[in-house]
């Protein structure tokens, strides 16, 4: 009996090790690279909650994410904010004045995933965490 206990136990240890091993392969061979890019505009009530959340919900889905915030010239404290968790989240800070820029930045990663999420529209930020 203890025999069979411990066939049991060391085929189920084998199988956890097996599939964290195949995880790994595949996140190295195959990473799945998020890009997002935050349109922000006076929402200072609202940029640390959805980045933080954002990036609990990319790490939890076993996502990489790379945030780029895109602010349309806030005057409350949106961009100290996200200057504050810039470091911590790897988030990348740019103006953004017109169209153009936005497309232009959606050409040079047309082979990647690209979220562009209007922070002050609430249905966007409900479906967002559905895209990670």
């Amino acid at each position: 009996m203890m025999v069979g206990l411990l066939w049991i136990v060391g085929s189920y240890a084998a199988s956890i090790v097996l599939m964290h091993w195949y995880y790994r392969r595949e996140l190295q061979t195959n990473p799945k690279k998020v890009y997002v890019w935050l349109i922000t505009y006076n929402n200072q009530t609202q940029v640390e909650w959805f980045i933080r959340s954002l990036q609990f919900f990319s790490k939890l889905k076993g996502r990489d994410i790379q945030m780029i915030i895109a602010d349309q010239g806030s005057t409350d404290e949106t961009l100290a904010i996200v200057e504050r968790l810039r470091i911590t989240y790897q988030i990348e800070i740019q103006s953004f004045d017109e169209q153009n820029t936005l497309d232009e930045w959606i050409a040079r990663h047309e082979d990647q995933q690209v979220m562009v999420i209007r922070l002050g529209h609430q249905e966007i930020l409900e479906t967002a965490y559905k895209m990670l």
